[in-house]
């Protein structure tokens, strides 16, 4: 039974899904969850599949884009020194090295800087302005991932001969800055068709019609399509719509990583163990590359960060890739402290009331309590923001729950902060300590009517475990990119028995359970949840619901269900549990058979040919007599059971199985393998595969 915490989505229209089917000829799986997701007409959902040029706005519609352009050609071309002043996360740092690259490119002369969190905070700063606008003698400041909110540095930098281009995506203010120009999607007096670029997106769209020099763009060769690896770690790490341009963006860029990646991200890459040949997604870049590349803006200086991803040489990209990797593993450790601590806080019962949460600690790493307040969203299903008091100022990060636009909520609360930025998901906040206090009753009472614990997990379909298999995850990984706005889809499975429990990790805080898929086992993850961890033990069936993806370890690829929820199943005792009665007999009798099981470890350690030259008319005897008592079993689908049960190797079965076929004994029907009623009796020396392969 699919638990009440759970949502089934209403399933595709038939004839829509049929529709797609045949004018795109596509499978039932892919064409249905198109369909779920609202994406029903021909045309659109060929766009979808297949991003092409089409799916690119002309930069030229951004408000003073023109003007951002010529003020920069100007610098380029007059050898003004130019400083890109950027962000010290993932898409700060790739929008960093997409304008570095652009301008170099023109023989500029630039000095990129990556902020440091604890010096110089998010966004610009007045004194960091002040200090490198005199080290390089910068005459024109590009901003990028940042800028928007940057009032004093800019009023400052313009007032001082400094013109400032901002080029930012995050949440506007009431009033803009003095700035000499702003590209910004969302710009009031703007018109760009498409507003949730990251702000890696906002620098590509400069750097094209930088580049471009006033030519319109008429293919995808007339784009600086070199960047797009840096757009797409960009807009996945900051978890922007992957729709419209975003999702051509990533398509492609995931393409560029996988077929040629930059030496820093092939580094990257492999010191995160990612196995060569592995497909490139979406999730490579959400759980792989991003936090590493975080984790240096937390923990260092995101400058390195920035030499990661422009160095041309393996050498130092390896050395860089290794300390970065030292820097994850650090950061990992601190955030398991730390979470601990504000666990506690968001658990206490004065916080069950409370709609927004405020958590506020003492010296915690300022570097990852963006990391802590994601965690605690998981676990309280509310927004959630955590606080550090760091030399008599606390500061801290927010993470919203659901589509809940906990910036917009904050805003109002300005006043009482001495800094604030960010955006709807996710922002950056700092105050007094005097003014907690004051926040904190603020938002309880402003909040009281707020409701977060009634969203469900949705659910997109229930399916039986024989359908989990490899060629059903392809059909899904035809809708990749999955991120926001194309969700993956999740997929359940009801009472299912548990092949094994196991925990994993330093401090046993993930959990691994095995069930038998289509193909063989299908591991069940969940990851950072010691309590499960510990209800699992001795559980033997349970109802799952989780994303469908693949891992690729020491050559061998696996299926798995990154789990979303799951509710473990009481299975009173000698109860058969809800799996086919027949494969349950299967398993039944490989479990309890020790000849049986004694006989398949002497079988595999036979050689091929040794188990196909001592096969015998009674091997055939035996296995037709197995096929004929086993008609309705998936056998292709229960593979291993089968052979287990059968003490056979599996190219020796699948051979004996086409002598059957070449006899007209048997015939496929999907997995299954039924038994043709025969009139006369027909020696396997007939059969061409018997000949060839078994007549000794």
């Amino acid at each position: 039974m699919v638990p009440s915490n759970w949502r089934l989505l209403d399933q595709p229209d038939q004839m829509s899904s049929q529709r797609l089917q045949e004018q795109l000829h596509l499978n039932p799986v892919t064409a249905g969850f198109l369909v779920q997701n609202g994406i029903k007409d021909v045309k659109e959902a060929q766009a979808f599949l297949h991003p092409d040029f089409q799916s690119i706005h002309d930069p030229s519609e951004f408000f003073d884009m023109e003007k951002a352009v010529d003020r920069i050609q100007e610098a380029v071309f007059t050898a003004e020194p130019i400083l890109v002043y950027g962000d010290y996360d993932v898409d700060g740092i790739t929008s960093t090295a997409i304008m570095v690259e652009t301008l170099t490119s023109l023989g500029a002369e630039v000095t990129p800087y990556i902020p440091n969190r604890f010096k110089d905070g998010y966004g610009p700063n007045l004194t960091t302005y002040q200090r490198l606008v005199e080290e390089t003698g910068a005459s024109l400041i590009i901003t990028v991932d940042n800028g928007v909110s940057g009032h004093e540095a800019i009023a400052w930098a313009q007032g001082a001969g400094v013109d400032v281009v901002v080029t930012d995506h995050h949440a506007l203010p009431e009033t803009l800055p003095e700035a000499y120009a702003i590209i910004h999607p969302r710009h009031p007096e703007g018109n760009y068709p498409f507003s949730d670029l990251s702000g890696a997106g906002v620098a590509f769209k400069v750097a094209q019609a930088i580049l471009a020099d006033g030519q319109p763009a008429e293919s995808l060769e007339d784009l600086p399509v070199e960047f797009l690896d840096l757009v797409a770690m960009g807009a996945v790490a900051d978890v922007v719509s992957l729709t419209d341009e975003n999702r051509a963006f990533v398509t492609w860029g995931l393409k560029q990583i996988e077929e040629n990646p930059r030496p820093g991200l092939a580094a990257l890459l492999k010191s995160a163990k990612h196995a060569k040949g592995q497909a490139i997604l979406a999730e490579t870049i959400g759980f792989k590359i991003a936090p590493r590349l975080n984790a240096i803006g937390r923990l260092a200086n995101g400058q390195l960060g920035l030499e990661l991803l422009l160095t041309k040489d393996l050498d130092r990209a390896k050395a860089i890739a290794k300390e970065v990797e030292q820097l994850n593993d650090e950061r990992r450790s601190l955030v398991d402290t730390v979470f601990d601590q504000a666990k506690e806080q968001a658990l206490d019962e004065k916080n069950q009331e409370t709609n927004i949460l405020l958590i506020a600690g003492q010296d915690w790493h300022q570097g990852i309590l963006g990391i802590v307040a994601a965690r605690l969203v998981e676990l309280v299903k509310k927004p959630v923001v955590v606080l550090s008091l760091v030399d008599g100022v606390y500061k801290g990060s927010g993470r919203s729950f659901g589509d809940f636009d906990l910036h917009a909520f904050l805003q109002v609360y300005a006043d009482h902060f001495t800094s604030f930025g960010g955006h709807a998901g996710a922002l950056g906040v700092s105050m007094m300590p005097d003014e907690l206090p004051v926040v904190q009753n603020l938002v309880q009472q402003d909040g009281a009517n707020l409701q977060f614990a009634d969203q469900k997990l949705a659910v997109n379909l229930v399916v039986q475990p024989r359908i989990l298999t490899p060629d059903f995850y392809q059909q899904l990984a035809l809708l990749e990119p999955f991120g926001q706005g194309n969700p993956q889809p999740v997929i359940a499975v009801e009472d299912v028995p548990l092949e094994s429990v196991q925990s994993m990790g330093a401090l046993n805080q993930h959990l691994k359970l095995n069930i038998r898929g289509g193909r063989g086992f299908v591991e069940a993850l969940a990851f950072n949840q010691p309590d499960l961890v510990k209800e699992a033990q001795e559980k033997t069936q349970a109802t799952l619901a989780g994303k469908v993806g693949v891992n690729t370890f020491a050559g061998k690829t696996r299926l798995q269900l990154m789990l979303e929820d799951l509710a473990f199943v009481e299975v009173e005792q000698n109860q058969p549990t809800s799996i086919d009665p027949v494969v349950h007999q299967v398993r039944k009798q490989v479990t309890q058979t020790a000849q049986t099981a004694q006989a398949a470890v002497k079988n595999s350690s036979k050689t091929l040919a040794q188990a196909i030259g001592q096969t015998s008319s009674q091997d055939f005897a035996r296995l037709y007599k197995y096929l004929y008592g086993h008609q309705n079993l998936d056998i292709i689908g229960h593979l291993e059971v089968v052979l287990s049960e059968l003490s056979m190797q599996e190219k020796q079965f699948k051979l004996m199985i086409q002598v059957f076929l070449d006899l007209g004994f048997v015939k496929m029907n999907a997995g299954t393998i039924l038994c043709l009623p025969s009139t006369s009796k027909k020696p396997l020396a007939n059969s061409v595969t018997y000949q060839r392969y078994f007549a000794g």
